[in-house]
């Protein structure tokens, strides 16, 4: 099967299907791109939890294959080459970085040009988060290089929401908070944010972890204290904030009780633990649960900071992290449809192992 698609039920994410991919006659303004690589990790799958929340699903509708099931695409971040155009200002070979679904092309309609970066303009994503519909041009992206692809791929996105997230609290004066606690600290959004969040002055940064995972966890330096899911009696004292990353429900509900009113804050980032999910529970003490969305913290801070600040100061903030962490995970590469099925079951059961990650080549 040269093009396919890998679709995902909305329904019961254990049944997938692998189907053909015709390509289609480009119109006047599009381009066809041809799916080189992308990572998968966890954050993928809270892309499938809360795609109906947040609209993950709809940024690459499936075609029909003429069954009742409920199929997606599930969102990936990659690279793309254009193999096919017909919009002035893009030509052929040139190398996209951005959202792609898990399927071998996609067409886009390219806007908002610019040397840097171009916007699709496809109707069905022009109501969705702009900072998922912008491709970086690289080419002429100062940011890029051609040997940390795979780094780019794994950690520059999870690194944006991380940014956002140590933006986030310091923007709240941290609620209040002397002590940050990050749940699941071995994935790379908590560490990315605990890496930012160790330059903040007057903060105790926690890791909470599984057993099995507290010496890597240890072994990043980022974090002032790791604590596992069984001792949240070894929790520094509040006034502390949470941070989820997982979703697990009875984890964030074990550390709503052991806090109490010297929780001040609780925000939900990730739902890989995504049959535990939460929202099912009776009131819990401490505040309220709020799910963190990093556009909306971009759209603050581009109104707070005008055009481009952003992106600079994530710039600035980029370099010294992936210089860090450039060896701490080991990069395991796979090729073909098999290839990203067994990732994909891989992580959606949990089983890799936190000093591991997988970029996948269509």
């Amino acid at each position: 099967m040269t093009d396919w698609h890998f679709l995902v039920d909305r329904d019961d994410y254990r049944n997938t299907r692998l189907v053909d991919a015709t390509p289609a006659e480009l119109d006047e303004g599009e381009v066809r791109l041809r799916v080189d690589s992308f990572g998968f990790t966890a954050n993928n799958i809270t892309y499938a939890a809360a795609g109906d929340m947040i609209g993950y699903w709809t940024f690459f509708p499936p075609p029909d294959v003429g069954d009742d099931v409920n199929w997606g695409r599930v969102p990936v971040w990659g690279f793309a080459d254009v193999v096919e155009s017909r919009c002035d200002g893009v030509s052929e070979g040139e190398r996209l970085f951005g959202y792609l679904p898990m399927s071998t092309e996609l067409v886009i309609r390219p806007e908002y040009l610019s040397e840097r970066s171009l916007r699709d303009g496809a109707a069905h994503r022009a109501g969705l988060p702009a900072v998922y519909n912008n491709y970086e041009r690289c080419g002429a992206d100062p940011g890029y290089r051609a040997d940390l692809e795979a780094e780019q791929m794994l950690y520059r996105p999870l690194f944006f929401t991380a940014f956002l997230i140590d933006d986030f609290l310091a923007d709240n004066d941290f609620f209040g908070a002397t002590t940050i606690v990050l749940a699941s600290a071995s994935s790379k959004t908590a560490f990315g944010t605990a890496h930012l969040l160790s330059g903040r002055p007057n903060l105790t940064v926690v890791g909470l972890t599984s057993d099995g995972n507290v010496e890597f966890v240890r072994g990043l330096g980022c974090y002032d204290q790791v604590v596992t899911y069984g001792d949240l009696a070894a929790l520094p004292p509040g006034p502390a904030a949470l941070v989820d990353m997982s979703g697990n429900a009875s984890v964030v509900r074990a550390i709503h009780e052991h806090y109490g009113d010297e929780l001040v804050s609780s925000a939900i980032v990730g739902i890989t633990h995504w049959e535990d999910r939460l929202g099912s529970f009776d009131p819990m003490p401490g505040p309220a649960q709020t799910m963190f969305f990093a556009p909306t913290q971009i759209d603050k801070r581009h109104a707070d900071w005008g055009p481009g600040v952003v992106e600079s100061k994530l710039g600035d903030a980029w370099g010294p992290f992936i210089e860090q962490v450039t060896g701490w995970i080991a990069i395991d590469h796979g090729t073909g449809p098999d290839a990203v099925a067994d990732v994909y079951f891989e992580i959606l059961e949990n089983r890799t192992r936190p000093d591991t990650a997988h970029v996948l080549h269509p």
